[in-house]
């Protein structure tokens, strides 16, 4: 199983926060804040509010932006504005969060904050608007293994791994692996051409690939064989698999790395997986990506977006405004 590692999410964050001005008035003297509601956005709860006497600092003003997190959230790095436009007010901060807990500032004293020239209230209400962005530190989740059939088929490929008369090999960066023509063959239909009579490939018993790494070579032949051979991956080696399966037409082995990466799929990983879907033709995995990335334009903070294939994400986001409806009978 992978070893899990801290990931970062890049959150956009932001809230407009309406207060009237009688609800400002109730409790300038009562020492009490008036706040937004709080925000989720992956594990951590956010609000902005203000005190219009803070209990601490009589007669003065103080806003506020809160941070809550869970127990899974590790470290969260803050950079925010919040202002007030109506008072032409800015306030920028950075700030990193090892627990929950509240950044503050004084905004004016109470006084000035009812004062009109001030302009902090304006048409009987004061708006105040915070945006910006929350890094956050997870731990990824351990990915599952992949299930492959063990079937007397790769048993017996196996079995034709151990032996030494091997007569074929591939070569990439300078160095080689050996494998059977007949198991190649048998796999890749791409393989089974070299082989014809008359290729260069069959005559040489040799072919260098140069569009992938031997590391990712070596172990889509071994997976030719046998699962058993290559018992550990990462994540960016099993997305170029996918890539090496579909180039050299092993369909069952693309589809079982498609299927293990759909099953991964997560916000974390989504948009490396899309740009993968989109190279290695994996239709399912794409749709899959597609209908991921849609739940989480509003609910859910994705990692590496800026990453993300560009004409699909202009796709994305213009089919996000598209209405999707079922059709109608029309009688006459």
């Amino acid at each position: 199983m992978d070893t899990a590692v801290i990931q970062k999410l890049k959150c956009p964050i932001a809230i407009e926060l309406i207060i009237p001005e009688d609800k400002l008035n109730e409790e300038k003297n009562s020492g009490n804040g008036l706040f937004s509601y709080w925000f989720d956005i992956s594990g951590v709860d956010y609000c902005i509010g203000i005190h219009p006497s803070d209990p601490d600092k009589e007669g003065e003003t103080w806003i506020y932006f809160q941070i809550w997190k869970s127990n899974e959230s590790k470290d969260i790095d803050a950079v925010f504005r919040m202002t007030i436009k109506s008072a032409n007010y800015v306030l920028r901060k950075h700030h990193i969060f090892e627990e929950e807990g509240f950044i503050r500032e004084k905004l004016c004293t109470t006084e000035e904050l009812f004062d009109p020239e001030k302009r902090f209230i304006v048409d009987g209400k004061m708006t105040i608007n915070m945006d910006g962005i929350l890094t956050i530190e997870k731990e990824e989740e351990n990915e599952k293994l992949l299930q492959f059939d063990d079937n007397f088929g790769s048993k017996l490929c196996l079995a034709l791994w151990k032996q030494e008369n091997k007569d074929f090999s591939i070569a990439a960066d300078g160095k080689e692996i050996y494998a059977d023509k007949n198991v190649l063959a048998a796999r890749s239909p791409v393989f089974s051409r070299m082989f014809e009579v008359g290729m260069k490939e069959a005559k040489e018993n040799k072919v260098t690939i140069e569009d992938f790494t031997f590391n990712i070579i070596e172990k889509a032949i071994k997976l030719c064989y046998h699962q058993s051979l290559v018992p550990f991956s990462t994540l960016e080696e099993k997305t170029k698999l996918l890539q090496f399966f579909d180039k050299y037409d092993i369909q069952p082995l693309k589809d079982v790395f498609e299927k293990y990466l759909i099953s991964a799929l997560n916000e974390f990983n989504v948009c490396r997986l899309t740009n993968a879907a989109l190279l290695s033709n994996a239709t399912k995995l794409e749709m899959k990506c597609t209908e991921f990335l849609k739940s989480c334009l509003k609910t859910k903070p994705i990692a590496d977006l800026d990453i993300l294939d560009k004409d699909f994400a202009l796709n994305l986001f213009k089919n996000a405004f598209c209405y999707v409806s079922e059709c109608e009978l029309e009688l006459e």
